[in-house]
């Protein structure tokens, strides 16, 4: 019965951190679960993470009997609903049990938020936003996902779609294999079309890291600034992202494209943590970040996290040029495999690429709208 499902407000402490750890109950079973950050996870509760400075977020838990059944957050970007003129609310950090009157008790609450400040519509799961985690898994090959990628039971599709919730948009995730890609083939293809448009490529500069995050920044937006959905993360948020990941950052998983003196596009890779993370539980204290920094060097597996062109250079076919590029410094850096996500299931071109390349789709996030 929905009627014994309370729906509360995420007021204390204790209630923030019975909001971060109910995944850690849920997910108890799974063997493929990864256990997000408390760190991260925290930013976002109190309130001081740098997104709130354009957007709001209202965290709520499900109980039933006392028992907490489920959780999720109520969103509002103003920058997007700006960008894109809409009146528009997201909902995001969505976990349940397998039970819909759980399900339907928190998407009524959030749709009472989001009425209640004039919004009319729904769109999610994006934890807070597309630049964060976001999609919710829908199909693909079983296993642990990688570094800052979604995971949950195939049935909450089910749950979303039966309260009347409808697919916006998919976001695949790309494999390479080192075993199946023709790197030779591939490294003179893409060196003729760099040659015929007098492009080269340079390594990430960590010695310069402030400097070199500014400009994957500056490049980040133009590249993306016509895609479905994209909102340019601010200037604090960038900096608190790059900030966050500096010290996973591997020197040789990363370059730049250059032309006439001038980067035009980039990519940017990390290693897999979450083969490590998913023995750590969510904790970096006290010896969690000596793993990770230990295992930097010698995981086999990267997610390819950021990539983009310049607009004005889109039409030279340099994507052909990054991946080959990924390819040959992965295989450099004894990289066996790396996913390439999340790419918008529209972006053909970019599909096309990667399955010239040798990569194949083996995994499909859900992005879904409700209309209030």
């Amino acid at each position: 019965m929905a009627d014994d499902v309370v729906v509360e407000l995420v007021r204390t402490r204790s209630d923030r951190r019975t909001f971060r750890l109910l995944p850690h109950r849920l997910y108890a079973d799974d063997p493929h679960w990864v256990a997000p950050l408390n760190l991260d996870v925290k930013a976002f509760l109190s309130g001081r993470h740098p997104y709130y400075e354009n957007g709001e977020i209202a965290f709520y838990l499900a109980r039933r009997g006392g028992e907490v059944v489920g959780r999720i957050a109520a969103i509002e970007n103003r920058t997007h609903n700006e960008q894109k003129n809409e009146r528009g609310a997201f909902f995001g950090f969505f976990e349940t049990i397998d039970d819909r009157d759980v399900s339907r008790a928190l998407f009524d609450q959030v749709a009472a938020w989001a009425r209640e400040r004039d919004l009319d519509s729904l769109r999610g799961p994006t934890s807070p936003s597309l630049n964060y985690e976001s999609g919710l898994l829908v199909t693909g090959e079983p296993g642990p996902p990688v570094l800052m990628m979604p995971h949950n039971p195939l049935w909450y599709a089910d749950h979303v779609e039966a309260h009347g919730f409808r697919k916006e948009m998919d976001l695949d995730a790309f494999w390479l294999d080192r075993e199946i890609i023709d790197l030779d083939r591939w490294d003179r293809l893409s060196g003729r079309i760099l040659a015929r448009n007098q492009v080269t490529t340079r390594l990430l500069d960590m010695s310069r890291f402030e400097d070199e995050v500014r400009l994957v920044m500056d490049i980040f937006n133009d590249a993306w600034s016509e895609n479905w959905g994209f909102v340019p993360l601010s200037q604090r948020e960038f900096d608190a992202l790059a900030k966050e990941l500096k010290q996973g950052v591997h020197p040789g998983l990363g370059s730049f494209l250059v032309r006439e003196g001038r980067e035009i596009g980039f990519w940017i890779g990390l290693p897999d943590y979450n083969r490590i993370l998913i023995e750590l539980k969510g904790r970096l204290l006290p010896f969690g970040w000596l793993k990770l920094l230990r295992a930097k060097r010698r995981l086999d597996a990267m997610r390819v996290l950021l990539m983009g062109v310049r607009k004005e250079h889109q039409h030279l076919g340099l994507d052909s040029g990054l991946y080959a590029n990924i390819v040959k410094q992965g295989f450099e850096h004894d990289i066996h495999g790396a996913e390439c996500s999340w790419i918008l299931e529209t972006n053909k071109p970019m599909a096309n690429t990667l399955t010239r390349v040798g990569a194949r789709k083996y995994r499909s996030y859900r992005i879904f709208r409700r209309v209030l």
